[in-house]
């Protein structure tokens, strides 16, 4: 499975860090994506994708991680509509607050998705909360970064 690892303006390097272990550890064929070509994570600390700009449509995983900056970008029609591009994908993975850049893409109107408690009002403008530590709706997979929600996602993928 081609899969992919989406970059933006402030994520969170650990929440990265640990898609990125997840995909390497189980053997992933993937790739690092952004839509500019350099990316500064919370913090400031400059990020580089391997491929920056191009569609995600062909990817059969695409993979967003944490961070502060999907608050803004959830209103981000340029940034959502290359969101949109991988619609096709067949598992579209949202580790806590990355889910709302799915949402903000439409992937979740009128289903159910997890976020962290304190983000449960950001995400509630786009469906229902869900308070489980991963939920599933559709080919949509939102996880809040548990041992739970890790083990979930390596037996979906995996078999």
């Amino acid at each position: 499975m081609k899969s992919c690892i989406v970059l933006y303006d402030r994520v969170n390097l650990l929440s990265f860090a640990k898609i990125y272990d997840f995909f390497t550890k189980n053997k992933l064929d993937f790739e690092v994506v952004s839509l500019s070509e350099v990316v500064l994570d919370e913090r400031g600390f400059e990020l580089r994708a391997e491929r920056h700009s191009e569609s995600l449509y062909a990817y059969d995983i695409v993979a967003i991680p944490s961070g502060t900056g999907a608050l803004n970008l959830r209103y981000d029609d340029i940034f959502l509509s290359w969101i949109k591009s991988g619609l096709e994908a067949n598992l579209k993975i949202g580790l806590d607050l990355g889910i709302l850049l799915f949402a903000g893409a439409g992937f979740l109107d009128g289903g159910k998705a997890t976020i962290r408690g304190g983000y449960k009002n950001a995400l509630s403008e786009f469906c229902e909360y869900s308070r489980e530590d991963f939920c599933e709706y559709g080919r949509v997979l939102s996880m809040t970064g548990t041992k739970t929600s890790w083990a979930y996602l390596e037996s979906k993928i995996n078999g």
